[in-house]
C-alpha cells in the first residue's frame, strides 16, 4: 500500500471509527455507468458489488460522477452500519460526468463532450472542436475552420478560402465570369468585333485565384 493511501485511510478510519470494516482498500473489477456504481475486491479475495459512484443508486440523479479506471486502487467506506458502500477516494480516473436539468459534460482521457439540451453540442478532441447548433455547425481542425449553415458552407485552411452554397462555389464563378469575359466579342456594323484588349489581364486576375480561393 502507498503511503499516501495508507495516510488516507488512517484519515478516514478516524473520523468514522477503528473497524477495519469501515474504510477498507480495493480494486475495481467493473464499472457500470447507467446506475453509477462499480465492483471492489478486496483484498484479492471478496467482492463488493454495487459500490456507489453517486450518492444513490439512481441513474436519474444529477451531479458530478467520476469513473473509476479498471484495476485501479480505490478507498471503499461504509455508510453507518449498513451494508451499502461508496468509494471515498480514487488513485486514477477514465471519466468525470456532470449533469444539471439539460446540461451534460462528460470529460475522458481523450475527448471532452458538452450538450446542451437538445441543439447545442460542443465536441473536443486531440484531432478537432466541433460545435453545433440546430442551424450552424463550426469545425476547427489542424489546418483548417470550417462554418456550415444549411447548405452554404465557408472554409478556411492554409490552402485559401472556399465559399459554396448548394453545389456553386466562389472561385469557379469567378473563374467561369473571366474565361467568358476574355472570349468577349460584340457585333459592330463591320461584323463581330476582336476579344478585349485587355484580355492578358483578366487572365493574369484568374491566375491569381488559386493564390487565396479553393474550390
Amino acid at each position: 500500500m502507498s503511503k499516501e493511501m495508507e495516510e488516507l485511510r488512517r484519515k478516514f478510519q478516524q473520523r468514522f471509527g477503528e473497524s477495519g470494516d469501515q474504510v477498507f482498500q480495493g480494486t475495481v473489477t467493473e464499472v457500470n455507468e447507467d446506475e453509477f456504481t462499480c465492483t471492489v475486491k478486496r483484498d484479492d479475495q471478496v467482492d463488493y458489488f454495487d459500490v456507489r459512484l453517486r450518492g444513490l443508486v439512481n441513474a436519474d440523479l444529477q451531479g458530478f460522477a467520476f469513473i473509476p479506471r479498471l484495476d485501479s486502487t480505490v478507498l471503499v467506506c461504509r455508510i453507518g452500519k449498513s451494508n451499502e458502500l461508496f468509494v471515498c477516494q480514487f488513485t486514477e480516473i477514465d471519466k468525470m460526468i456532470f449533469t444539471d436539468t439539460d446540461l451534460e459534460i462528460i470529460i475522458d482521457t481523450e475527448n471532452i463532450d458538452l450538450k446542451k439540451g437538445e441543439k447545442i453540442t460542443v465536441h473536443v478532441d486531440a484531432q478537432k472542436l466541433e460545435v453545433t447548433n440546430d442551424k450552424v455547425k463550426a469545425l476547427h481542425e489542424a489546418d483548417a475552420l470550417t462554418v456550415t449553415a444549411d447548405s452554404t458552407t465557408v472554409k478556411a485552411s492554409t490552402g485559401g478560402v472556399t465559399i459554396t452554397r448548394s453545389g456553386s462555389g466562389l472561385k469557379k464563378t469567378l473563374d467561369d465570369m473571366l474565361t467568358a469575359i476574355q472570349a468577349l466579342t460584340v457585333t459592330t456594323p463591320h461584323g463581330p468585333s476582336s476579344t478585349p484588349i485587355n484580355s492578358a489581364k483578366f487572365a493574369s486576375i484568374q491566375a491569381d485565384l488559386p493564390n487565396y480561393l479553393e474550390g
